[in-house]
């Protein structure tokens, strides 16, 4: 809701704008002179201004001006009378939004600031959208001047030049894929059209087909609609299926059909859907053991595989730790409204000598965490207080024996999963931050590996 400052020396109409608008959610700051709304304007901002011509002391075109010299960006609601309408031209002129006479018809008002309002609404969400993609044109969030993440940059200016080749970004989980393809997709020419992203670990296989095509009417029960997919949504724009190596086997036979034809059906539906639409996809997995498992499709790997780059882990990448961290430092500082100024060098030393098996995730929320906690201007390692000791570094898998017999990624996994559950009481929140999962996929792979979940919490 908005908050109206109201500056009129009629107490009657302070009061009925506060008995029009405050139960209407909004705010109403009454001030009865153009000196009071000044100062009140020093120390806070408005969303709306309505502000009466014929004031004692400073009238309301003389504010009008102060405000112009500040460059305000306020809008502002002249209110005057029928015998002053030259005055309201005159105050449209200086810079008004709109005015309304004396005596005030209800609906009038109300309408005119729901329509700046919304306006107002409207620029702001402009500005944040045009905000996020010059900072995604300038790379964004992804940081790092080594020599790794310098090539990783020129595979994005390469790719993004060429709007249909298909991509296939790997690495570990949190070294920033879905960043990539957001840069990829806002530095080429489908830029202004839609990014539209899925995660084909956190649904079922059916959620998920009627998530990427859509379905019509009828087609299963609680379809009452037909409902567009995601695919349809992305026309003109990039697609990005993080995860795709965790899609069911059925769907990458559909998928493939998409980049073949780059036609699709909704579910229950007859009817052939074109779109043009980029597909850029993701896995942390081993995509070639996939393969070789028979859980993901040769010829769909061939053609998601046109354009390829391996992101590297944040290990292999030690120099852009500390510019990492002094960038998330500066993001938590804003939000949580606090001043740290620096790292110390204790936990400088710390960060450096992390693994960061989570990668450039693992940072971020560390760094979150610390920033919350601290106290002093200076962020110390007491703040986080995790790998300092020894029992409290995150386990990681360096090495599995393969005997000759071979290995099952699939039994490993169900397995990890079953130890996880059996660790937290099977509180399947517990078991998911542990494994370094979402809730949701968790639940998705419980029930992939048909294991019996036996939930007491979580």
């Amino acid at each position: 809701m908005a908050s109206i400052l109201i500056i009129d020396d009629d107490t009657y109409i302070r009061r009925t704008f506060e008995d029009l608008f405050v139960p209407l959610g909004h705010e109403v700051i009454p001030m009865m002179t153009a000196e009071d709304g000044l100062k009140y304007l020093d120390k806070d901002e408005p969303d709306l201004i309505f502000l009466d011509l014929k004031l004692p002391g400073m009238n309301g075109l003389e504010l009008l001006e102060v405000l112009k010299s500040r460059k305000n960006t306020i809008p502002v609601v002249v209110i005057t009378s029928h015998a002053n309408i030259d005055t309201s031209v005159q105050a449209m002129k200086l810079g008004a939004a709109d005015y309304i006479r004396k005596p005030f018809n209800i609906d009038e008002l109300v309408l005119i600031v729901e329509k700046i309002v919304k306006e107002r609404q409207k620029d702001a969400q402009l500005a944040y959208f045009q905000q996020q993609k010059d900072a995604i044109l300038g790379f964004g969030d992804i940081i790092g001047n080594s020599q790794p993440m310098q090539e990783v940059y020129r595979f994005i200016q390469q790719v993004a030049s060429t709007p249909k080749t298909t991509v296939l970004i790997r690495g570990e989980t949190g070294t920033g894929k879905e960043l990539v393809a957001r840069a990829i997709h806002y530095k080429s020419e489908r830029g202004n059209k839609p990014f539209i992203e899925i995660n084909c670990s956190a649904f079922q296989e059916t959620l998920l087909e009627a998530e990427l095509f859509g379905y019509e009417a009828g087609a299963f029960t609680n379809a009452i609609q037909r409902k567009k997919g995601l695919l349809e949504l992305a026309d003109g724009g990039s697609f990005f299926l993080d995860e795709i190596g965790d899609m069911a086997v059925s769907l990458q036979a559909k998928i493939l059909k998409v980049l073949e034809k780059q036609t699709f059906r909704r579910v229950g539906g007859t009817k052939e859907i074109r779109v043009d639409t980029r597909i850029i996809s993701a896995s942390s997995r081993d995509i070639d053991q996939c393969i070789r498992d028979g859980s993901f499709r040769e010829d769909l790997y061939y053609r998601l595989n046109v354009a390829s780059i391996l992101l590297p882990p944040l290990r292999e990448r030690k120099e852009d730790v500390l510019l990492l961290a002094s960038h998330f430092l500066k993001i938590y500082n804003a939000e949580f409204k606090k001043n740290i100024r620096s790292i110390s060098d204790d936990l400088k030393n710390q960060l450096l000598r992390h693994n960061w098996p989570g990668n450039v995730r693992e940072l971020k929320n560390i760094i979150e965490r610390a920033v919350l906690f601290e106290q002093s201007d200076v962020l110390t390692g007491k703040s986080i207080n995790l790998w300092d000791r020894e029992g409290s570094r995150p386990a990681t898998i360096d090495h599995i024996e393969i005997d000759e017999k071979g290995v099952s990624l699939y039994e490993i996994e169900k397995s990890l999963i079953a130890q996880a559950l059996e660790k937290t009481n099977y509180n399947q929140t517990k078991a998911a931050k542990l494994l370094g999962l979402t809730r949701e996929t968790l639940k998705y792979r419980i029930k992939k590996h048909r294991i019996n979940p036996r939930i007491k919490n979580g």
